[in-house]
């Protein structure tokens, strides 16, 4: 059998290795937190995003069964379609008419 003798390192030998170490970490730290589509940063960027979209998804939802409410009302409820058509879209019934009695313009006053 061969015999090995244990050396210990030179203070010179232990700074490089400390460095070399520190880098290695440094290096593996900033691969964790900025890798591209797995890193920390990455995710929590995407956690932010599905947030976003979850809002908008809530949103949606909502103006979309306020939108089925009000298309029932119009197909049932007849005194809600005869508002819709008289404010929104100006309609009268038989023999009515409009009066118009907002005020006018004012006059500009000319200078001569």
């Amino acid at each position: 059998m061969k015999k090995t003798y244990k050396t210990s390192l030179t203070p010179l030998q232990q700074k490089k290795l400390l460095r070399v170490s520190l880098l290695l970490v440094v290096i593996l730290l900033l691969a964790l937190f900025f890798a591209p589509g797995k890193g920390l940063y990455f995710l929590r960027k995407e956690k932010l995003r599905v947030a976003e979209i979850n809002e908008d998804k809530r949103a949606m939802i909502e103006k979309n069964n306020a939108l089925s409410e009000e298309i029932k009302r119009l197909k049932t409820d007849e005194r809600y379609l005869e508002e819709v058509a008289r404010d929104q879209h100006g309609l009268l019934k038989k023999d009515e008419q409009v009066f118009d009695f907002s005020p006018k313009e004012p006059k500009k006053d000319r200078k001569e």
